[in-house]
């Protein structure tokens, strides 16, 4: 091999190992030479169509340490619940995690299906920060708490007929599940809602102490 091109090649896995995020955007070549040591964000955003059976994963742990993922952004609609199942299985250290609820379209069809899948995971994953976009149900809202129960921030979208009752199971010291979360966004939101989760949170004496504002159409409430 001729020292230019040793250079060359040096100077390529150099920058490799500069490389804190990539971003998945074609379908990943097997056998890929490439590899990225130091990646701890990735995000997909290619159609989940050439998605087949594990050459996906098989591909991406060619390519990247999945262990060092910190961030996950799933930039696709209709991105597999069980295919996100299987990336937080080989994550132990994610915390930040962003995909579309159209993932969780079966749940009420098939909530022992789901259930059975996520059981890997429930103890064992770190999620503290979720994304959620696309308009969730307080159906997916409780599968999430449930699957991800040390949430601290949430953002998501819902319906505005269902801000009530998503807020008062988030907030509820009844059955506390949300125990750890001190942070919601409600996205894609009018400002009227502004003034009447204030008076819901008074009515239900769902919080003491909290604040809460309306910025670029979101509803932002920490506590």
């Amino acid at each position: 091999m001729e020292i230019d091109e040793k250079l060359g090649l040096h100077h390529q896995r150099e920058n490799f190992k500069s490389v804190k995020h990539l971003y998945i955007e074609h379908k990943i070549k097997s056998k890929c030479r490439n590899y990225f040591s130091n990646v701890n964000r990735l995000t997909i955003g290619y159609d989940v169509e050439i998605l087949d059976d594990n050459s996906f994963i098989t591909n991406l742990k060619s390519m990247i340490s999945l262990k060092q993922f910190t961030k996950l952004v799933i930039n696709i609609r209709r991105f597999p619940f069980e295919e996100i199942i299987k990336l937080l299985c080989l994550t132990p250290n994610l915390h930040t995690l962003q995909f579309d609820e159209y993932s969780l379209e079966e749940i009420n069809s098939n909530f022992t299906k789901y259930n059975t899948l996520v059981q890997d995971i429930l103890k064992k994953n770190k999620i503290e920060n979720l994304v959620l976009t696309g308009r969730c149900s307080l159906n997916q809202i409780r599968f999430i708490i449930y699957v991800f129960s040390k949430l601290k921030y949430l953002e998501i979208d819902i319906n505005s007929t269902k801000i009530s009752s998503i807020i008062q199971y988030l907030l509820s010291k009844t059955h506390n599940q949300a125990q750890h979360l001190v942070y919601l966004c409600i996205s894609c939101i009018g400002e009227v809602y502004l003034e009447e989760t204030k008076d819901l949170i008074k009515l239900k004496n769902l919080l003491d102490n909290y604040s809460i504002e309306y910025i670029n159409h979101s509803l932002h409430l920490w506590w």
